[in-house]
């Protein structure tokens, strides 16, 4: 059995790096699509308790950089209201527009931070994003 013939979700672990310095943004590459997929869910798990701030915060981006064709928001947390307590997994919230999610084989997902204002430090974390085969 060949992994694209499973059924159900399954699971793409995407390290990301922490950031000490608040204010600079950036983005790092996850995984190339091995298949068309379809993404169903993606989770935060930060190494460290982060606390929000309304004016100076980061938003965390799952990205789809789309092969030839530019970028896909998939899924997003940010940190503008809502604080996080290490180790414990967050549900990131799903883009509304379903083309958003849908995933081609050799499509890069990519983890991006964007800040508002003077931004806010980031810890080590990882992001796992579930999808399904289409």
């Amino acid at each position: 059995m060949q992994l694209k013939e499973m059924s159900g979700d399954l699971l793409f672990p995407i390290f990301v790096p922490g950031q000490a310095t608040a204010g600079t943004a950036d983005e790092w590459a996850g995984i190339i699509a091995p298949f068309a997929l379809q993404i169903t869910s993606a989770k935060w798990i930060p190494h460290a308790a982060v606390t929000a701030n309304g004016t100076n915060y980061f938003t965390l981006n799952l990205r789809n950089r789309i092969a030839g064709a530019g970028s896909a928001l998939a899924a997003s947390r940010s940190y503008a209201a809502t604080d996080s307590t290490a180790f414990v997994p967050e549900t990131m919230t799903l883009s509304g527009t379903p083309a958003n999610l849908l995933v081609a084989a050799g499509d890069v997902l990519t983890v991006e931070k964007v800040v508002t204002a003077s931004g806010l430090a980031m810890p080590d974390g990882l992001v796992v994003v579930t999808a399904r085969i289409r």
